[in-house]
């Protein structure tokens, strides 16, 4: 490998066992990669303690479109939200439900208050932000209403 520093880390044999298995129940083909993730998941929580950081990413909703007014609901926040929205994806599950991607972009708190509004509509089954910063390419994902 070009460019790179070797460290050694002292670990108790239980912790490494169990990391030695979480690595390979995961695929990862050494131990380096395992530790440079769990280092770039670490990086990535300070992003998202920034409100004011810049993300790019999805937010993924699953609904009933038979449920009330829910579809008119969910493209007028869209279109009032147009300026974070750079495009959607519609998916027909079933008869009744839809999935519905929507690639997103501005400031950490935009995006969580964007996908908590999205959530709150009556008939959205589940809502998934999934964020990104394109200074840093961390990915990160938090569950509905997981964030304050």
């Amino acid at each position: 490998m070009d460019n790179v520093t070797r460290i050694g880390v002292s670990l108790e044999p239980d912790l490494l066992e169990k990391f030695d298995r979480s690595l390979e129940k995961k695929g990862y083909g050494s131990r380096s990669e395992g530790i440079r993730d769990l280092i770039r998941d670490a990086l990535a929580e300070e992003e998202w303690k920034n409100p004011d950081q810049f993300m790019v990413g999805t937010i993924t909703l699953m609904y009933d479109h038979e449920t009330g007014s829910v579809k008119e609901k969910l493209t007028t926040i869209q279109h009032e939200k147009h300026d974070h929205v750079s495009t959607t994806i519609h998916i027909h599950l079933d008869h009744d439900r839809c999935m519905e991607i929507l690639l997103v972009s501005g400031t950490l708190k935009e995006l969580q208050d964007f996908s908590n509004e999205l959530m709150s509509i009556k008939g959205v089954l589940r809502s998934k932000l999934t964020m990104a910063s394109p200074a840093s390419t961390h990915m990160h994902h938090i569950g509905p209403r997981h964030y304050k």
